[in-house]
């Protein structure tokens, strides 16, 4: 492996955040471009999720983010040239309490006025598009109609490929040990002794990413959260549209192969750096998904995983430049990194070829929580969305 000694953008974190934004800066003219991964392909967040896209939130940020995000999924498979699987099936939020379904009224309203193609479902349509749940639990549901699916591993496959017809070079098992700076500015980074000189430095790290914003001297507002996944044994197709049970933080849909694939994120889960599965999530996830379908009670887990977020305080990604360091950038603290990835790449590349940030990334600014502008969202399946209320 040959690393450069110079660069102009160096981008690190070869998940699906960097690879795509790798790609929309090369379509817009940008070549001289290294990406670098210190894990393996997929090893990372983009590897180890629930393949779930929605457009749709409660919150007029969130929302027209998110939207965006699923207008650039639409296209994604004309633009790179392979086959992403996104399949837009339908993606339901279900409300079980009162103040829930309360929260579904703003979110619908919101989604209307931003050009949502979305629901708010009636008992008759409720039993149509999900006809295996236990209804005498629904208080309220959205349907997001351009919701729906999409395997990781197309996306990145199609966006590794990509870059490699583009020129790009993408290095795995390649960890930045160090972040130069220079007069207030990001200057450098380094791969053991080898320093590769950048005009531009993005870090693009999933968990790690406040890690390494520590090596440039800054400080990112965001820190690991430990999830976990599962797949069950497949069974007859049962629920069409991916699923979001806000009451219950879970989160599932049935594949093409009829495994139920979903998880559940629990209060208190810890956030240290360990992918071993655990006895703790699993008892409430079958639970939870049990007494809404009841028909899955008999299946099987086959499969058990976990990941991490990168969540900040409200829930939201971090985008952009950093404030207290120049030509240093992030597309970090993410939550809902499979659904805002495309989303992202579109507005970073246009807001760093151009100068210009575009109005919905500028929502998810790194210092909004300094000046007292967080993007709370309340239909988002995460601990932590509500904690600075």
């Amino acid at each position: 492996m040959t690393l450069p000694n110079k660069v102009e953008t160096v981008i690190i974190g070869a998940g699906i955040q960097g690879l795509l934004l790798a790609f929309n800066l090369a379509d817009r003219g940008k070549r001289d471009i290294l990406v670098l991964d210190a894990g393996y392909w997929q090893g990372g967040a983009s590897g180890r999720n629930g393949t779930l896209i929605r457009g749709g939130f409660s919150s007029v940020e969130w929302t027209g983010f998110f939207s965006h995000s699923i207008e650039q999924w639409k296209q994604l498979s004309s633009r790179i040239g392979h086959n992403v699987m996104f399949t837009p099936r339908g993606y339901a939020i279900i409300a079980e309490s009162e103040i829930s379904r309360s929260m579904l009224d703003t979110a619908y309203k919101n989604q209307c006025d931003l050009g949502v193609r979305t629901e708010l479902l009636s008992n008759t349509r409720l039993r149509k598009i999900l006809p295996a749940a236990d209804h005498d639990r629904i208080k309220g549901a959205i349907h997001l109609k351009d919701g729906g699916t999409a395997p990781h591993h197309a996306v990145m496959k199609g966006a590794l490929s990509a870059l490699h017809n583009r020129g790009v070079k993408v290095h795995y098992q390649t960890t930045v040990t160090d972040i130069e700076t220079t007069n207030g500015r990001v200057s450098a980074v380094f791969i053991g002794d080898h320093r590769i000189e950048a005009d531009l430095t993005v870090i693009a790290a999933g968990a790690h990413s406040t890690e390494l914003a520590k090596c440039a001297g800054v400080e990112l507002e965001a820190a690991p959260f430990r999830i976990e996944a599962f797949a069950s044994e497949p069974l007859r197709p049962l629920i069409y549209p991916a699923i979001a049970l806000i009451d219950r933080m879970t989160y599932l849909h049935q594949t093409a192969r009829g495994e139920i694939v979903g998880g559940s994120e629990i209060k208190g889960e810890t956030a240290k750096f360990n992918l071993k599965s655990s006895a703790y999530v699993l008892p409430r996830y079958a639970r939870n998904v049990v007494e809404m379908f009841p028909q899955t009670k008999n299946l099987r887990i086959l499969r058990q995983w976990s990941g991490f977020l990168h969540p900040a305080p409200d829930g939201g990604p971090l985008l952009g430049p950093h404030p207290d360091i120049g030509d240093l950038w992030f597309t970090a603290g993410w939550t809902y990194g499979i659904a805002g990835g495309p989303g992202a790449a579109d507005l970073m590349a246009k807001a760093i070829t151009t100068g210009e940030i575009d109005s919905r990334m500028a929502a998810f600014s790194i210092d909004r929580f300094r000046r007292g502008k967080p993007c709370i969202e309340a239909s988002a399946v995460i601990d932590n969305a509500s904690a600075i209320a």
